[in-house]
């Protein structure tokens, strides 16, 4: 029974992702992309020579010892190593650009019944970032059309629940304020949770719309959602944050969050995997 250690997912991988790929790939062959399995498979490699290596030995030694091998490391933001990295530089460079002002940290979510539109076509979920900026650009530009207000924004799309069920969502860091066409900073520490959940809720559909047009399912759906949710799509606004390190540090690590922390895994006998 291997306990609790790191590389312990990778050696899970390593015993059983062969056989599930085969299994779940031939019931499902539309869900399982080859891309997926080549991130898997770079992963399990990952720091062996079979990814490359860097080779060190020093010549002028006269007792000569044995050269030192580096193996490559696989840089997937799948890979937990590579991908903490990855977050940890994406987080510094954002610490870099980000204003010194308060931020606040909000959550737009996709309703269960359009989930299925980004699984089928993961393309389509870049459009849910750029929707998102669109929420409060349209909001500061209707506050003051004059001073040309921009306000600045982070969006990071998340596309799985705790439990690793498909569920599109995109957190998103958002400065309480905006820069005028004065260079100068205007503060605004409220937006309405009407307008962020109703306007989100009109952007989400009309997008669906124009992605199917002609479609009578898909039109008669749009009519639908507005009837089911008619205080719009659900928009999670509640959490304000002072420190701007803080806030892109919170946000990053969603950047290449793994499917499962190393440190939830108690042991491993081979088989079954405990959790703490």
């Amino acid at each position: 029974m291997v306990k609790r250690s790191s590389g312990i997912i990778k050696r899970i991988l390593k015993d059983h992702f062969d056989g599930f790929w085969k299994f779940h790939s031939d019931l499902f062959p539309e869900s399982y992309r080859e891309d997926i399995k080549e991130t898997v498979q770079k992963t399990i490699k990952c720091g062996t020579r079979d990814l490359g290596f860097a080779k060190y030995e020093c010549l002028g030694c006269e007792e000569n010892p044995a050269p030192v091998f580096i193996g490559f490391t696989c840089k997937s933001r799948f890979c937990h190593k590579c991908g903490k990295k990855y977050t940890d530089d994406w987080a510094d460079k954002q610490q870099e650009m980000i204003f010194n002002v308060p931020h606040r940290h909000m959550v737009f979510t996709v309703p269960k019944e359009l989930r299925q539109v980004f699984y089928n076509d993961r393309r389509k979920l870049n459009e849910l970032s750029q929707k998102v900026a669109e929420v409060f650009k349209f909001y500061y530009h209707q506050k003051s059309k004059k001073r040309q207000l921009q306000v600045g924004i982070i969006t990071v799309i998340h596309t799985s629940e705790r439990d690793l069920k498909f569920n599109p969502h995109i957190h998103t860091l958002v400065t309480e304020g905006a820069l005028d066409n004065r260079h100068e900073w205007r503060s605004s520490d409220y937006i309405s949770y009407d307008f962020l959940r109703k306007f989100w809720q009109k952007l989400r559909l009309d997008a669906t719309r124009e992605w199917f047009p002609g479609h009578e399912k898909v039109a008669a759906l749009v009519n639908d959602l507005y009837q089911w949710y008619p205080k719009g799509f659900y928009v999670n606004a509640e959490r304000k944050m002072k420190d701007v390190k803080g806030a892109a540090k919170y946000i990053g690590r969603y950047l290449a969050r793994p499917a499962i922390a190393e440190y939830r895994i108690e042991s491993y006998d081979g088989e079954k995997v405990h959790l703490v």
